[in-house]
Parts: structure tokens; sequence; C-alpha cells
């Protein structure tokens, strides 16, 4: 049995039409959209070789998780896509029968989507640490399809799953339809799912952002640190993480005797960081940043493109500050998040803060409430300073501070969150990481988690689909691409390529002579999205110009100079408009 499970502000759904011959008959009620608020979503496949042992792990799984998020509205939702070895529909709807029963008559209120339906669906999820895990329950000689052989000989054995992208229901500017299109990634039957390989035209756009942020985080007062892969366990559990978040993180591996993991998040590493360089009071605030890679066990089932993957580089940063700091250092991150955004083209954003409820979910939100109160206050007073709007929500903080949430729309109209940024008041209390105050008094620092982009991953997705892969000249994997009219003007296109690039250093520009006519060449160029394509044809050489197509323009402009060629493309480059 696999399930994924959500903690979410609300979930909807809708059955259209029968997916299986014999779906369970639905009485009105069922059949119309029904919404339910603040559950935990629970999506499930029943596998193949499940027992009512494996059941009642699941009904635990989801009674742990229900407690541990303080969430009293369960939706028990089949979902068939999290496996490739589903039982048959009748044991399924038992089982997921008996699980509702099981729950509801442990004061839990229970809603069961309709099973063996096509349903249209709609959540908004947390977004806490606890808000998305994936779990497993598996008897003991139950193994995937393909991988019935001992696991001595299934590690020489290529695997026979193919990872296909189905076009048919996705829209055009799906990331991934443009990410394989374009070049951007790959995603390997071999590697496996959510572990997509950045093919070279995928690791310019992503090394760009990367570049670009540095440039923004440098200014802005951050210093870069780069922390190892894998940790100790111990550390996870004293920050909280284990055994809570144990179900998204990969299995430990034993190095003498003691297990180490893949880390989930960059958060000890760099607590760890500042504890051996800070002193005082005098040193802050310090402000870290690392395009950091963390891992998360994501199941194969929900894997899709970019979007939710198993390996993820973060654009990461956490600020340490003193109470008097906060308000004013989370100012500056107010205004990054705006001067990022502009350059990025993103608009129609705004923010959300995350308050706590320590009158209804007490139990939700660790530490002194006292300090959430001043942590919120602060955080309160600097979007007012900054002026820029802002929703508030009661109950939405995560468990060790209150949050923003970035919230846009994406390019299919859907609001999700694109970005957060955090204060924490109670991980660095456990870890015990400390500074001496101007009265000569050990002090915890408080914390600013932020991540202007998220992770690289999600946001090239995001970009690859607002822009439709039309991204702007500093940014595009190809800026200029230049093409013979006839095979006798090869020589002199190649000196032009060779003069762009002595021209404008870095000049990401490639050349196509294939024995072909124009018409071919530019539709190849407009289908791979390339800012400029520059024609040398008899003309040209004559009057010593460039025909410049520029994307987006059906014609090209004809004797243009190779110095006002040069200004332009240099221009756009420099001031990445």
């Amino acid at each position: 049995m696999r399930l994924l499970t959500l903690h979410c502000d609300y979930i909807k759904f809708k059955p259209l039409k029968k997916a299986i011959k014999a779906p369970e008959e639905l009485d009105e009620e069922r059949k119309k959209e029904i919404v339910v608020k603040d559950p935990l979503v629970v999506l499930t496949a029943v596998e193949r070789g499940d027992s009512d042992e494996i059941l009642k792990d699941y009904i635990a799984a989801i009674k742990k998780t229900a407690g541990e998020v303080q969430a009293k509205n369960i939706v028990l939702y089949p979902y068939a896509h999290l496996s490739n070895m589903l039982s048959d529909p009748t044991t399924a709807l038992e089982y997921l029968k008996e699980a509702e029963n099981v729950l509801k008559g442990e004061g839990y209120n229970v809603t069961r989507a309709p099973f063996g339906y096509y349903k249209e669906f709609e959540l908004k999820c947390k977004g806490h640490p606890l808000s998305e895990l994936s779990k497993q329950f598996r008897a003991e000689g139950v193994q995937e399809i393909n991988s019935s052989a001992p696991k001595k000989e299934i590690q020489n054995k290529q695997s026979s799953g193919k990872i296909i992208l189905d076009r048919r229901n996705l829209k055009p500017n799906d990331h991934r339809i443009l990410g394989e299109d374009l070049g951007i990634f790959y995603l390997s039957d071999e590697v496996g799912p959510g572990l997509p390989l950045w093919l070279p035209r995928g690791e310019v756009l992503r090394n760009q952002l990367e570049q670009y942020m540095r440039e923004v985080e440098l200014k802005y007062g951050y210093q870069y640190v780069t922390t190892p892969h894998i940790t100790k366990g111990s550390i996870y559990e004293k920050t909280g993480h284990l055994p809570y978040y144990a179900d998204t993180m990969f299995s430990p591996m034993e190095i003498d005797g003691i297990n180490y993991y893949l880390k989930p998040m960059n958060c000890p590493h760099h607590h760890m960081i500042f504890q051996k360089i800070i002193k005082s009071y005098k040193d802050l605030p310090l402000r870290l940043a690392e395009a950091g890679v963390v891992y998360r066990n994501e199941l194969s089932g929900v894997t899709y493109g970019l979007m939710r993957v198993r390996h993820i580089m973060q654009n990461d940063a956490h600020i340490y500050v003193t109470p008097n700091q906060l308000k004013d250092e989370f100012i500056k991150v107010l205004k990054m998040f705006d001067e990022v955004y502009q350059v990025m083209g993103i608009q129609d954003y705004y923010f959300r803060l995350s308050l706590p409820d320590f009158k209804k979910n007490p139990e939700k939100f660790t530490g002194d409430p006292k300090e959430w109160e001043f942590a919120s206050e602060e955080i309160r007073k600097a979007m007012k300073e900054w002026g820029k709007n802002f929703t508030e929500e009661n109950g939405e903080a995560a468990f060790y501070g209150p949050k923003i949430d970035v919230q846009i729309k994406n390019a299919n109209g859907k609001e999700e969150t694109i970005a957060t940024s955090q204060v924490d008041i109670v991980v660095p209390k456990r870890l015990e990481i400390t500074y001496i105050d101007e009265k000569g008094e050990k002090k915890t620092p408080i914390v600013i988690h932020r991540a202007i982009l998220g992770s690289y991953e999600r946001f090239v997705a995001f970009l690859l689909e607002k822009t439709e892969g039309k991204f702007p000249v500093w940014l595009s994997p190809i800026q200029v691409r230049v093409i013979d009219y006839t095979e006798r003007n090869t020589q002199s296109a190649q000196k032009i390529v060779d003069k762009l690039k002595e021209a404008i250093p870095g000049l990401r520009i490639d050349s196509d002579f294939r024995n072909t006519t124009v018409n071919d060449k530019v539709r190849d160029s407009e289908m791979q999205k390339i800012n400029y394509l520059v024609t040398i044809g008899d003309k040209e050489e004559e009057k010593g110009t460039l025909a410049v197509k520029r994307r987006g323009n059906n014609k090209p402009e004809f004797g243009v100079k190779f110095e006002s060629f040069v200004h332009e493309v240099k221009e756009k480059i420099e001031k990445r408009n």
C-alpha cells in the first residue's frame, strides 16, 4: 500500500466519468462537488499482496500524521498513479471502506472520495515541513513488477520500466513538453524517476540563475558556504526532524557503526557553521547562502518533471539576528524578493503572513508563546513598513515560527506558493547555538530561513511555463544563431561568428551551416526559441552588414551594422531586460 499525505487548506473534487467497468455506486450527493476544509488528504494506492496487517499499518500512519499536524478532517482519496502493481478494484474498495469506518469510530471526520471514477480536483497544500509525506507498506516477499529476481541478481539487471511523457492531455506550455523539445532536461529510465539530468542547455539556464542569485546575494551582504551531502542522523534527532520527517528521507547508510543520511535540508549544517564562527552580538547579523543540494524520498508515482523531484538544488540562505535586528533584516529580504522578481518578469504576486493560533491549536506550535508573539509582530511591522500587499492567515505558521509565503498565479491561472521566508525561534535552541550579548550573557539567535527562488528545479519549471520557453537574452541557453544563405556565404558567416564571440565575451552563439533551405534553418531557430537569428548572404557580404531576425518578428531587419547589433545584445545581457 502506498500513500501520500497532504495537509491542506482545502480540497474539492467531483467525479466526472467511469474509470473502470464497475465503479462503486454513488448517491446524488456524492455525484456533486465536495469541498472539505483543513483536511489531511490521503492519496492512496492499494497494491497486490496487501493484507489486514498492512491495513492496520496504513490506519496507524494516518492517525500519527493527523496527530502531528492537528488534523481532524481526513479525506481518503484513491489514487492509482502511486503504484504500478494495483490490487483488484474490489479489494481496494473494501480496504478503503474499512479504513473509513475505523477512523470514523475513533472520532475523525472522514470523507472518502468516489472509487473507480475520473475526478477533477483542486487542493491547496499548507507548505509546512509535515504537509507532504509519502509512505509505503508492503508485505514481506512482495516485490515490484519487473523486480522478482533476488536482490543480488537485480543489481546487474536493466530495468524494463520506461519513463514516458504522454503529451495527449498536456498543455503546449507544460514544462515537461518544453523541457524535452528545447533540450533542457531528461528523465532517464536507468537513473530513475524524480532524478532529472540537466542537459547542456538546461545547465546553462540553471547556471545563469545561480550566478545571478550569487551576484544579488553578495550585494546584500551574504557569505557563501558549501556543505556535505550526508550527515550523521543524530543532528536530525536534535532538530526534531527525526523521527517526524523520516518518511521523506532516504534510508540511512551505516558508516563506522553510525547512521548517516542524505540531507533533506541545509539548515542544520548552516547552524553548525554559525556555532563555529560567531561569538559575539557584534558579529551579527550573519547571512549564509548556499546553492545547496538536498534529497527527498518522493514516491515514484508522484514525481513529475522538475516540479516534484528527489534531488533538489535550493537557493537557500539563513540569516542569524538578534531580536532588535529581526524587522530590518526581514525588510531586506522583502526588498530582495522585489528586486529579483522584477528582473524575472514576475508580477501580480502578494505575500501571505502565516501566524500561529495558540487559542485553537496550541499543541501545533512549539516554544514560548511570548517569543512567537514578538516574532509575529516584528514581521507584521516589516510588511507594513515595506508597503507591499499581504494577507494574514492564523494557524498556518510552521511549527517553529511564523512565515511569509509568496503567492502567485502560474501560467494556467492556478494560485500557488512560489517561495517562502520563515522565522525560526525553536530549532536554534534545540541545537544550543548561541552568541554573547552586550551584557555578557549567552543568547540564542533568531534565524530567518529564506529561499527567493525556492528550488532551481521548480523555478525553471515555472519559468518555462510562464515564458513558454522564450527566455530573455541574458538567460537564454542560445542567444544568437548565425546561418548562411548559400554555401558560398559559409566562410563569411563563420567570420561573423568569430567576430561576435570576440566582441561579446561569453556570448552563447551557435551556427547552422547545413546543406538545407534557409526556411528550414529559420523554422528550426524559431522552434528552439533563439533570441537572434543572423543571416549572411551575398548582400551582407558585399555591404558588411547583417540581416537580423529578432524572436517574435515575422521578418528580418536588413542592413544592420555589426557595431549596432553588438551594442544591442550587450545592453540586453548587461541590464538583464
